[in-house]
C-alpha cells in the first residue's frame, strides 16, 4: 500500500485502517522503518534508516526519536537519549577516528559536564556549552602537559595552571590560548618569574628570582628590557601602575609553594 508520501507500507491496521501496531514502511529513496505503529505514526521502538548513510535504533513517539536510542551515521555513532528528534541529558559519542565523547546534552549539542579523549590520546574533562570546551575544565596533552583552568570557546581564557612534564609550571590569566595579565612562572624549584606578560611573551613590570638572587625589573617582548637600582623603586613603579598585586610580590619563595599548592 503507498501513501500520499510515496511511501509503502506492510504491517498491522486498526478498525479504520490505520497503521497500528508492528509494520515495515519504505520508498525507493534508501527511506526504511521497521518498528511499531499506532496512529499512523511511529510510535514504540524502531529501526530508521534515513538512507544509505544515517540510521537510527530507539524509540519513538508521533513520528520523532523519543527516548533511548543509537544513531548513526557515516563519520560517528550517538548513544543517548531523544526528545523530538533532538539529543538530551546524558549520552556517549564514538567518532570513526576513536576519538570518543560522554558526558552532558542540551538542544542536540555537548553542553553541561563531559569528557571527550582524541585519536592522538589527547582528554578535556570539564565544562562545555553550546559543543564547544567553556567554562573551567582541565585539558591532559598527549606529550604530558596539563592545564586546568577557565575555557572560552575551544581556548584558555581567564585564570590556570599549566603544567609541563619537566616540572615548570605557570600560575595565572590567558588570553584565547596565549599568556596574558598577571602570573607566575616557575622555571625550577629555584627560578621563578612573578610578573605579566603580553600575548604569550613577559612584558611589564616583574620580579626575577634565582636562588638567593633577587632584581626587580621591567621586561618587554619577552626580554629583560630594564633593571630598577632598588626595591623600593620597583614598588613605587608598581604602585603607579598595577598596585592590585602589590601584596603578591611581595610573597617569598616559601610563600609561593604553600599558596600555589608546588612540590
Amino acid at each position: 500500500m503507498k501513501n500520499n508520501n510515496n511511501k509503502e507500507y506492510f504491517g498491522g491496521k486498526d478498525s479504520k485502517g490505520k497503521k497500528n501496531g508492528f509494520g515495515i514502511e519504505f520508498d525507493s529513496k534508501g527511506y526504511l522503518y521497521i518498528g511499531f505503529f499506532m496512529n499512523e505514526q511511529k510510535n514504540g521502538f524502531g529501526i530508521l534508516y534515513k538512507n544509505k548513510k544515517e540510521s537510527f535504533r530507539g524509540y519513538f513517539q508521533n513520528d520523532k526519536m523519543n527516548g533511548f536510542g543509537k544513531l548513526k551515521n557515516e563519520n560517528a555513532e550517538f548513544y543517548g537519549y531523544w526528545k523530538d528528534d533532538i539529543q538530551i541529558d546524558v549520552g556517549f559519542e564514538i567518532w570513526i577516528d576513536s576519538s570518543n565523547y560522554y558526558g552532558e546534552y542540551k538542544n542536540g549539542k555537548k553542553e553541561g559536564i563531559g569528557t571527550y579523549i582524541w585519536s592522538d590520546n589527547s582528554k578535556y574533562e570539564g565544562e562545555w556549552k553550546n559543543n564547544n570546551i567553556n567554562g573551567y575544565g582541565i585539558y591532559y596533552f598527549p606529550n604530558g602537559k596539563k592545564y586546568k583552568g577557565e575555557w572560552k570557546n575551544q581556548k584558555m581564557h581567564g585564570y590556570g595552571e599549566f603544567d609541563w612534564n619537566d616540572g615548570k609550571k605557570y600560575f595565572g590569566f590567558y588570553k584565547e590560548d596565549k599568556r596574558e595579565g598577571f602570573g607566575i612562572h616557575c622555571l625550577s624549584n629555584k627560578i621563578f618569574y612573578i610578573g605579566f606578560w603580553k600575548e604569550g611573551q613577559k612584558s611589564g613590570l616583574a620580579k626575577y628570582i634565582k636562588g638567593k638572587t633577587i632584581k626587580y625589573g621591567i621586561w618587554k617582548n619577552g626580554k629583560k628590557d630594564k633593571l630598577f637600582e632598588s626595591e623600593e623603586e620597583f614598588f613605587n613603579k608598581l604602585e603607579n601602575e598595577e598596585k592590585n598585586y602589590k601584596e603578591i610580590f611581595k610573597l617569598s619563595i616559601e610563600d609561593i609553594y604553600k599558596n600555589f599548592e608546588i612540590e
